[in-house]
């Protein structure tokens, strides 16, 4: 039975504005994070031109998936991580140290794989 837990993403625009954005997630391999300011829909807006400078998830187990890929305008990054990196327990999640660049009106999506 899959089970369902909730994260945070930070984004950091040049000016030093942080878009904080919260999401639900289910532990089931290929299923996209949900956002709250979207209506819980997969997709995010970036707000203004800027870095993902952190991902927080509220668990410190992992289940059936283990990492996650991040695709921005419908296209893999090529960025994967594991879900591991992103607990709040660990002082230097994978985002604070590789902060990702994004551009006003992207849309971001967060997988399970």
């Amino acid at each position: 039975m899959a089970t369902a837990f909730t994260g945070s993403l930070v984004l950091k625009a040049q000016n030093g504005v942080q878009q904080v954005e919260y999401f639900t997630h289910t532990d089931v391999t290929l299923a996209y994070s949900l956002w709250a300011s979207q209506g819980s829909t997969g997709l995010l807006p970036v707000r203004a031109t800027g870095q993902i400078t952190d991902l927080v998830l509220n668990i410190v187990a992992l289940g059936d998936t283990k990492r996650f890929k991040l695709i921005i305008d419908g296209v893999d990054t090529g960025i994967q991580w594991t879900q591991a990196v992103s607990w709040p327990s660990v002082n230097n999640r994978f985002f604070v140290s590789n902060p990702v660049g994004v551009r006003a009106g992207q849309l971001i999506q967060l997988q399970a794989i």
